[in-house]
């Protein structure tokens, strides 16, 4: 039984690293080493009284929720994703270990201590995280969890009722197991892209028509020049001499700062940014709201899908114009402000308030927070939060002078 628990507790410590890794979780050891603990006497246990594998594993992830307080659906599919990874890298190392190694406990502890140092410089390699349990696309978890665990549960009850099957064609089995992740890991970049391209045809829809209007506007302001050329030279005749210039003067004034916010519109390439703010500008000068707006090119462009932005842009201007409409809202001001300052990628959102002694920071950020009426759940904020973690940004939330002002960063330096 010792044995058993020492190749247990390896295979357990395997496992947990990996999920660990995938998960870009800073997990602290004492955490680590007392869930390797509870999973391998769990499985050791299990073993002992001869019950069916599928309990240890039922205790593993159940051990993995508790400890780490992860989704259930989000531990099993990562369960048997680390479970499969590790049983398939086994197999084709064992075909070399066994041939060359005599003794199955002996064999055991050698293929998990190569197993452990493989995670070891994987973990070191992927420090920058290109590869994590986060890109894997929630709409399709459920097919991998059915894959993965129908590949798991087989291999294992070959290896528990008919192990010869498997060692005595070690070569043939690694080639099959090859052939049957490799086939996974297509049909899921098959499925990813074809969803990708369908995400890119939606929002180029939804945006083409707002480009239009863009277009629209600007040749009729084309046509507007001769209104405003004549409109000129009316006051030219009948207002007093000394009266022109501030009579010409007010008259372009409001013109001129709308004029110049819809040409600088041009200028920014991405069509996403484009549309939500002319969309933004309409929506001002329609409430009477002061919008402003500062947008370099090429700042969230690879770092964020058009997706993300779209959500990320919306819910954070949303929020704003619903916080200075309100009635009790004195000062109208939105700056919205996209900028890169050397390796920092900045998109940062400025609103006046309502009541800045009523603002809670730490409750915007929570799931179902909402300023709206009672029974109305917000999930504005907390999905931004979530977005921005994703890749690895930051959050700084600032109450200032009646201003509240959301600084978003991403660092190109810290990968």
């Amino acid at each position: 039984m010792l044995s058993n628990f020492i190749v247990n507790s390896l295979d357990a410590m395997n496992i947990i690293y990996l999920w660990v890794v995938l998960n870009k979780r800073n997990s602290s050891w004492h955490r680590f080493l007392f869930t390797v603990i509870i999973c391998s006497s769990s499985v050791t246990t299990v073993e002992y009284f001869k019950l069916n594998f599928v309990i240890s594993y039922i205790l593993m992830t159940i051990t993995i929720k508790i400890i780490y307080k992860r989704e259930l659906k989000d531990i099993v599919l990562q369960f048997f994703l680390v479970l499969f990874t590790e049983m398939s890298f086994q197999l084709v190392i064992s075909t070399i270990v066994y041939r060359i190694i005599y003794g199955e406990f002996i064999k055991g502890i050698i293929l998990e201590l190569i197993t452990l140092v493989s995670i070891a410089i994987f973990s070191k390699l992927n420090s920058n995280n290109k590869i994590n349990f986060e890109k894997i696309n929630n709409d399709i978890s459920m097919y991998l969890i059915l894959t993965f665990s129908i590949d798991v549960i087989i291999f294992k009850i070959i290896l528990i009722y008919d192990d010869t099957l498997i060692s005595n064609n070690l070569p043939i089995t690694a080639l099959i197991v090859s052939i049957l992740v490799s086939s996974q890991i297509l049909i899921y970049n098959y499925i990813i892209r074809g969803m990708k391209e369908n995400e890119k045809l939606k929002i180029s829809r939804e945006y083409n028509e707002v480009i239009n209007e863009i277009v629209q506007e600007i040749k009729q302001r084309q046509h507007d020049f001769v209104n405003y050329k004549n409109t000129i030279r009316g006051i030219v005749e009948i207002v007093d001499e000394d009266k022109i210039g501030q009579a010409i003067r007010n008259y372009i004034k409001d013109e001129d700062i709308y004029d110049d916010k819809i040409n600088e519109l041009v200028y920014i390439d991405n069509v996403i940014i484009r549309s939500i703010v002319y969309r933004n500008m309409c929506k001002a000068k329609k409430n009477n709201i002061n919008f402003q707006y500062e947008i370099e090119n090429n700042v969230l462009d690879n770092i964020l899908s058009y997706n993300e932005i779209s959500n990320l842009l919306n819910n954070l201007l949303n929020n704003a114009f619903e916080e200075v409409m309100k009635d009790d809202c004195i000062k109208k001001n939105i700056e919205i402000k996209i900028l890169k300052e050397g390796e920092t990628h900045y998109l940062i959102v400025k609103n006046n308030l309502s009541n800045a002694n009523n603002v809670n920071i730490n409750d915007m950020l929570t799931r179902g927070y909402s300023t709206k009426n009672t029974g109305t759940r917000g999930y504005g904020l907390y999905n931004v939060e979530q977005i921005i973690t994703s890749h690895k940004g930051c959050l700084e939330v600032k109450v200032e002078s009646k201003e509240i002002i959301l600084n978003i960063y991403f660092n190109n330096s810290s990968g």
